[in-house]
């Protein structure tokens, strides 16, 4: 049966007996009740519904520069596009004397997914300054012409057996000099990877091996110069259903319960949504061999302050539900929605929407995508009751 437009599955009645109020038979009490049958009670009854939601993806700017592991590559869509790198070069008053005879980038790569993956870059100056707390989504403005090697070529091979590069003396000579602007380099991917696959190297946030200047002087003597910022920039090159940490972007769902019985007595709602295994991302190679994590995908399912994605308001709102699912795995999710449903119907909360966020947005790179069609398209689920009917005659 229809009840204003939704879906009942089932109905039970709430009212199986009525007992006397008194014990006494001759009391006014229970003679009204049961002798007199002056009031007639309709049960109420327990209902499914199935409400449909309009979901969209929407781009935040936030990305991560306190991972401690930097990648170049693809993975599930996910493209780490670049790695940014920063050093403080500041010679002594002995070594500013001296002349640079070799000059390499060292790049710590750990670990290569697969094992032989490997990827086409370029070393590009930088021509602005970055910090690791800033959120970069794209890369930053570049020389265009790329810092070549000691032969004069520009475009390297990364692989987790090459982990030094040669770079043009007179380039970092202008920068231990400061005959020549120093913000930092950008490791490019000269082409998309030709195939899917990571490259992770330390940042220095693992507090091991940074990514570092060697210098060689003429004399013999070197120096090294640490990163003093360093930061991944990856983009998400697909479409669908997303949601995403790192990159980042979340999804805003939009849905009508105006529909519900105004009498409606919410028992339990979900909000339910189906992943697609194939292009989940739960963690990469390098994190769990090097730091033992889990594919776990942790969401935050908020109310947003405001419906306008373009606000302040619509990136922060009151906490619906906090749990976490294997993105790895095509399976159905129920996010419990709690009081937020009645809330909504006794006008406590505006309908907003619901807001799904990765909750290590701003520490891991995941991915987690949905169905968007069939049965499997995302939906609100309400299990409700309705109150018994009382009719009184005359």
């Amino acid at each position: 049966m229809n009840i204003r437009g939704l879906t009942v599955l089932a109905g039970v009645g709430l009212f199986a007996a009525f007992f006397s109020c008194s014990s006494d038979p001759e009391g006014p009490v229970s003679q009204k009740f049961v002798d007199g049958g002056s009031l007639g009670i309709g049960g109420g009854g327990s209902f499914r519904a199935v409400i449909p939601v309009e979901a969209t993806t929407v781009r935040i700017p936030r990305g991560i520069g306190t991972r401690p592991l930097l990648g170049l590559g693809e993975l599930k869509g996910v493209r780490f596009q670049a790695v940014l790198l920063r050093f403080s070069p500041k010679l002594s008053r002995a070594d500013s004397l001296k002349t640079v005879a070799s000059a390499q980038l060292h790049l710590p790569v750990q670990v290569a997914s697969p094992a032989d993956f490997a990827v086409k870059v370029t070393f590009n100056e930088l021509l602005t300054d970055f910090k690791d707390a800033d959120s970069i989504t794209a890369v930053p403005q570049v020389n265009l012409t790329p810092v070549a090697d000691s032969l004069g070529r520009t475009v390297r091979d990364l692989t987790v057996e090459s982990l030094n590069f040669s770079l043009d003396t007179s380039v970092v000579a202008g920068w231990l000099t400061r005959g020549r602007p120093s913000h930092g380099v950008a490791v490019l991917l000269a082409a998309p990877p030709d195939t899917s696959g990571l490259i992770e190297m330390n940042a220095r946030e693992r507090g091991t091996d940074p990514p570092a200047l060697h210098v060689q002087f003429t004399d013999g003597s070197d120096t090294s110069f640490a990163t003093v910022a360093d930061y991944t920039v990856a983009l998400f090159t697909e479409g669908g259903l997303s949601v995403l940490g790192g990159v980042a972007q979340r999804i805003k769902f939009t849905f009508d319960l105006s529909t519900l019985p105004e009498r409606a007595m919410v028992n339990a709602s979900f909000l339910v949504v189906k992943t697609r295994g194939d292009q989940g991302l739960g963690a990469t190679t390098g994190e769990v061999l090097l730091f033992g994590l889990t594919q776990d995908f942790s969401y935050h399912l908020y109310a947003p302050i405001s419906p306008d994605t373009l606000s302040s308001g619509f990136l922060t709102g009151t906490g619906v539900d906090l749990a976490s699912f294997d993105p790895l795995t095509s399976a159905v999710v129920r996010m419990q929605l709690r009081g937020y449903t009645s809330d909504v119907l006794r006008g406590a909360r505006p309908n907003n929407g619901l807001v799904l966020e990765s909750d290590l947005e701003a520490s891991r790179l995941q991915k987690a995508s949905f169905a968007t069609g069939g049965e499997d398209a995302p939906h609100i689920e309400v299990f409700y009751t309705l109150p018994a009917d009382f009719k009184g005659k005359p």
